[in-house]
């Protein structure tokens, strides 16, 4: 049986996009655990302590209920580089605990911080966050993600980010790259586009 994870930002106690969390949860059940009711994160989560002061993560793993809890104290790596790597065949719809895959291709990194994954000439995703670039004053995100994740949805919404395809033969047209995932918001370090090799 596959097992899930849903990481949850906490911010001086507050937690955040959980709405966008419990809509993954629900598309996850319908996917996989049709028939059983959805977890509610927001029921659960009421019911556990949690640290007042700093920045923290939720780590939830879960598969029909919630199999296991982690809270840790949370600080970003220093991202400066970016290397591209292709799988034509990678997915990554649902937030699966089993990251082997994604693994993988992050191990292919060299000498850079992190990946770029690129799938039959477009741009997906680094291993463990969405992108946006930036042309002009607008942010774009590519249209042709592995994994739709929960800020990257927030700032759709919130029309701050657009999609657009980008293909690897497009980047010479954006200046910068960010990562954005549940504990990255916008205000996440830009990162020059010739940092991409």
């Amino acid at each position: 049986m596959y097992r899930f994870i849903e990481s949850i930002r906490l911010n001086e106690g507050e937690i955040e996009n959980l709405i966008y969390h419990q809509a993954r949860v629900e598309r996850t059940f319908l996917k996989y655990f049709d028939g059983s009711n959805p977890i509610d994160l927001n029921q659960y989560l009421l019911t556990c302590p949690f640290p007042s002061v700093g920045l923290h993560k939720i780590r939830l793993v879960y598969d029909r209920a919630i199999q296991s809890i982690l809270i840790s104290s949370y600080s970003s790596k220093t991202i400066s580089s970016l290397k591209l790597v292709n799988d034509d065949t990678v997915k990554y719809e649902y937030k699966y605990e089993d990251r082997g895959k994604l693994k993988t291709l992050f191990d292919q990194r060299q000498l850079c911080d992190e990946v770029i994954i690129t799938k039959d000439g477009f741009i997906t995703d680094s291993s463990v966050a969405n992108l946006v670039f930036k042309r002009k004053d607008k942010w774009l995100t590519p249209f042709t993600y592995l994994l739709n994740g929960t800020q990257r949805q927030f700032l759709l919404d919130q029309k701050i980010i657009e999609e657009e395809k980008i293909t690897i033969n497009d980047l010479h047209r954006y200046e910068k790259v960010k990562l954005i995932n549940a504990m990255l918001k916008f205000d996440a370090p830009e990162i020059s586009i010739n940092q991409i090799v």
